[in-house]
């Protein structure tokens, strides 16, 4: 079976919304390069200079001078030695003045607060175009600072970026939410009670805190049987009870049970803090679930339940931690890892190979089920490019 990522999110992960510039004119530079970046031509960054309020000034007010030349406002070439520069270039209380301290702030933002696993959105050229959304993989480098041709060539720090294959607009957001993925600035922090409606549109599965979300595909629903879901839901709901009862330590009991009975005893649905079935196409199941292992102990019980029961229970658990270890990312991973490999440690062959040859195997088949999102994401894009 197909594994999507499975993230595991720190408790403090941010989230950016930055403007790849004026009408977007920097979008292709940030996919072709993975790096995000101010506006700034001629920004020589160095550490010295980020950790000095005045040098930093000094070298926004020359790279203010060098935007003027290759805006064309100018055909003197200004001079390059930041000392040069007054710290305090224009008029106090006016709209020069302000957008200076703004810039000031944008600098601090993306180069010093941004941090590794941090989340990045770069809205598209059009309102509702999808967005364009990455993760931070390093810290700020000198290393990194990029050449743009639509700057004349001028030099401007950056930030490294990997993009994930993620679609979506603003109107995929709850409207609360979408109302904070617009603004005027150029970097802005986005506030944290918008978070869980962003990764839970972001990412299929993830881990965040005590807190993750499970999402199970169903690629072959066809739209003509209201029972087709039917046998994916129990298994679904079986898995559950599955990993809950591990967490409480009453694992070998529940693997002692009818499937019926397994579920009515340790299916605890105050653990569960949403369940969404969305059954067009592709269909899906949505947990999301009060534990922050919860998803990736269903990834494990879910392998385990619809494996081969002719494969020896070594090399279920084998397939199963190899694929699951792979989808795994972020901080968090060795962690995970340790927790995954004792709950498939814990599965006993005599009692899952019933499970396996009936209703894993009947979920399966039925349903096409799978935990890679990539129809999903597929689907969206050609939505969202018709319209």
């Amino acid at each position: 079976m197909q594994l999507s990522p499975i993230r595991l999110l720190r408790e403090d992960t941010s989230v950016w919304l930055i403007y790849a510039g004026y009408e977007r004119r920097f979008l292709d530079d940030f996919v072709v390069n993975n790096r995000v970046f101010l506006n700034i031509p001629g920004f020589d960054a160095t550490a010295s200079v980020l950790a000095d309020a005045t040098l930093l000034r000094r070298h926004l007010a020359m790279s203010d001078a060098i935007a003027e030349k290759v805006r064309g406002h100018t055909n003197i070439a200004p001079p390059r030695n930041p000392a040069g520069y007054s710290p305090n270039p224009y008029p106090a209380n006016t709209a020069d003045s302000r957008r200076f301290s703004a810039e000031i702030g944008n600098i601090y933002r993306l180069y010093t607060e941004a941090k590794i696993g941090d989340m990045v959105m770069s809205p598209g050229r059009g309102q509702y175009d999808p967005f364009l959304i990455g993760e931070i993989t390093t810290n700020w480098s000198k290393a990194d600072d990029l050449a743009v041709p639509q700057l004349d060539n001028e030099i401007v720090p950056a930030r490294r970026v990997k993009w994930i294959d993620a679609v979506a607009s603003r109107r995929d957001f709850a409207p609360r939410t979408a109302r904070r993925l617009v603004n005027r600035h150029a970097i802005t922090l986005i506030d944290t009670r918008f978070y869980q409606d962003i990764f839970d549109r972001i990412y299929p599965s993830y881990s965040w805190g005590e807190r993750s979300k499970f999402d199970l595909f169903g690629n072959g629903y066809s739209g003509k049987d209201p029972l087709q879901p039917y046998d994916a839901a129990k298994l679904l709901k079986y898995i559950m009870a599955a990993s809950f009862s591990y967490e409480d330590g009453n694992f070998s009991h529940f693997q002692t049970l009818p499937v019926e009975q397994a579920i009515l005893q340790y299916y605890d649905v105050n653990r569960v803090a949403e369940l969404a079935q969305n059954f067009n196409s592709p269909g899906k199941f949505s947990v999301t679930a009060k534990s922050g292992f919860a998803a990736v102990l269903f990834a494990g019980a879910l392998l385990m339940a619809t494996a081969d029961p002719s494969a020896s229970i070594q090399q279920q658990r084998d397939v199963a931690s190899t694929q699951i270890g792979q989808a795994l990312q972020g901080e968090g991973k060795d962690d995970a890892k340790v927790e995954l490999d004792n709950f498939l440690n814990s599965f006993e062959s005599n009692r899952w190979q019933p499970v396996q040859n009936t209703l894993g195997r009947s979920a399966k088949n039925t349903l096409d089920l799978t935990l890679d999102n990539s129809v999903e994401v597929a689907r969206h894009r050609d939505e969202l490019n018709a319209q």
